[in-house]
């Protein structure tokens, strides 16, 4: 058993747990943004196309909706994480991510049935 444990439990005052899910914040916040700069690239893109292509425009604003939503479920798994460590009841949860992962892979899937007939 590490240091920062006692009867199983998890160290609430361990800052090393603290610094960590500080750290997946700040990835979450990395990739929200960079969804949502992608989305206003493809969106512009669109635009500058001959004659502008709604469907680009469309596709742009769901990957920055998509991005804005990470921002807020990285900020839910933050808080949540943060209490948990708290009150040493830490328990992994991944359905945050697969949201996530779900979305980005709709949106892909979109994109790529967009490139195939337009493209």
């Amino acid at each position: 058993m590490s240091a920062g444990r006692e009867n199983g439990k998890e160290d609430a005052g361990d800052p090393r747990e603290h610094l960590a899910n500080e750290r997946t914040l700040l990835a979450w916040v990395r990739t929200g943004v960079a969804l949502i700069s992608i989305g206003i690239v493809v969106q512009r893109v669109g635009i500058l196309i001959e004659g502008g292509d709604e469907l680009s425009g469309i596709l742009g604003l769901a990957l920055a909706g998509l991005g804005c939503s990470t921002l807020v479920l990285g900020a839910y798994q933050f808080w949540s994480t943060r209490r948990q460590l708290m009150q040493g009841t830490f328990v992994p949860a991944s359905t945050v991510y697969l949201m996530v992962v779900a979305g980005g892979f709709a949106l892909g899937g979109c994109f790529i049935v967009y490139a195939l007939l337009f493209g």
